[in-house]
């Protein structure tokens, strides 16, 4: 059976503000690297301050700052990287980091993606993206207009995600957590996120992130199927786009809430699994088909 969820008899935040697009204008610079030694990348420039839409229910977090290194060529990260400041991968360029890495940033360390960026991770060999201090957080990862993102067996802990307007992101089998903000923040633009965990469940623990998932803008494709969200003050702002697939999901231990919405929304939540009342707000239209009477298991959702 398919039912409208309009949510009116679950409490909703007084105030749902908008995304606002970041500022990626950036500077380019060459970083080299070695295998086996720590190879320090970025610069000196202060991170910018808090971006626009922090506050009342939203937390997006600073924007990298501008000027730094830059990647016009392609380019393969091993062994131990530091990331100091802003590094953008160029256009055309494309940054590999292979199996068993591990990339450390620094408070203002920033990875600007208008090329491509390759995480390929396996399941015996993860590639680690981890603040410098054990406990702290960098600005994160970001992908703009043409530029893509695929990780795949990855740990991202300390700093998020942000896709904007024409970027791609696609995850598999990856685990993410602990930014100071929101995770995965989609201003609009194409995602696939699928057999991956955004917060500490199933495993437990606590968390450091507001919302794991924050989506905005009209023209997006998003598609988070067979993953965990978790552990945070709000599972979902879904404040933008249209069909999105939220498909055989585990939703659990999110605070405040798991899905929070805004008129005009719509997304397919069908198979999934939440230990609580599926989402708050009204005027949205939430799909929701064979709901799941039990977590769904780990073939089902979360990494592999």
């Amino acid at each position: 059976m398919i039912s409208m969820i309009k949510s009116a008899a679950w409490p909703a935040p007084t105030a749902h503000p908008l995304l606002y697009s970041a500022v990626m204008n950036k500077l380019l610079a060459l970083g080299l690297s070695l295998p086996l030694v720590a190879c320090v990348i970025g610069s000196d420039a202060d991170p910018a301050g808090p971006g626009p839409g922090s506050g009342g229910g939203s937390d997006l977090g600073p924007a990298p700052a501008p000027g730094g290194d830059h990647i016009t060529a392609d380019m393969t990260w091993t062994g131990m990287m530091n990331v100091t400041g802003t590094t953008t991968v160029d256009a055309g360029a494309k940054l590999t980091i292979v199996a068993g890495t591990t990339v450390k940033f620094g408070p203002g360390g920033a990875l600007v993606v208008n090329g491509s960026l390759d995480v390929v991770g396996t399941k015996a060999q993860v590639v680690s993206l981890l603040p410098a201090t054990t406990g702290g957080n960098f600005i994160g990862t970001a992908v703009s207009a043409g530029g893509s993102i695929t990780m795949t067996y990855a740990v991202q802990t300390g700093g998020g995600i942000t896709v904007n307007p024409g970027g791609k992101l696609t995850v598999t089998n990856s685990r993410m957590s602990h930014s100071s903000h929101d995770f995965l923040v989609v201003q609009d633009g194409i995602v696939d996120v699928s057999y991956s965990s955004i917060g500490m469940d199933p495993d437990g623990g606590t968390d450091t992130t507001h919302c794991d998932m924050h989506f905005g803008g009209s023209g997006s494709t998003i598609k988070v199927t067979h993953s965990n969200i978790s552990t945070s003050t709000y599972g979902l702002m879904l404040y933008g786009g249209n069909q999105v697939d939220l498909t055989f999901n585990n939703w659990s231990n999110n605070s405040f809430t798991q899905i929070d919405t805004q008129p005009g929304v719509s997304a397919d939540i069908s198979n999934g699994f939440f230990d609580k009342a599926p989402a708050a707000g009204t005027g949205a239209t939430l799909t929701y088909n064979s709901p799941a009477p039990n977590r769904l298991p780990v073939a089902m959702a979360g990494p592999q």
